[in-house]
């Protein structure tokens, strides 16, 4: 015979059990700001519903993840930890074999909170 007491024991064993469930932790993530343009101007002149884009693939797992991007070209992304290539592109079309300037990469150690990280589409080199 269950008693009350006996299904409000069993109730909050029920909760004990399930508050242990899902409970993973996070990774600490950063921020990484910038700003992505070409040679100093807003990249603009792109396909309707085209924005400029940037990628960063953990060098670890290869995995992509990408910031939002806005209309002045100012980005916010919030990774772990790690080692990243960084890619910008001035569009979609950029990503594509007929691309041509418009997409450059650098290498990127997030270990804190990055801000003003400049990609420069029109700038072909790598500086960190």
């Amino acid at each position: 015979m269950i008693t009350k007491y006996t299904k409000h024991a069993l109730f909050a064993l029920m909760v004990v059990v399930l508050a242990g469930c899902g409970g993973e932790t996070k990774a600490k993530t950063f921020k990484v700001t910038g700003k992505i343009h070409s040679g100093g101007s807003p990249i603009t002149g792109l396909p309707p519903g085209d924005r400029p884009m940037v990628k960063f693939e953990s060098s670890e797992t290869k995995e992509p993840s990408y910031a939002k991007v806005s209309e002045d070209g100012s980005f916010l992304a919030d990774l772990p930890a790690g080692n990243y290539k960084v890619t910008g592109s001035a569009g979609f079309m950029a990503n594509t074999e007929k691309k041509g300037p418009g997409m450059v990469s650098k290498d990127l150690k997030v270990e804190a909170d990055v801000a003003d990280l400049d990609i420069d589409v029109a700038n072909k080199s790598k500086k960190k």
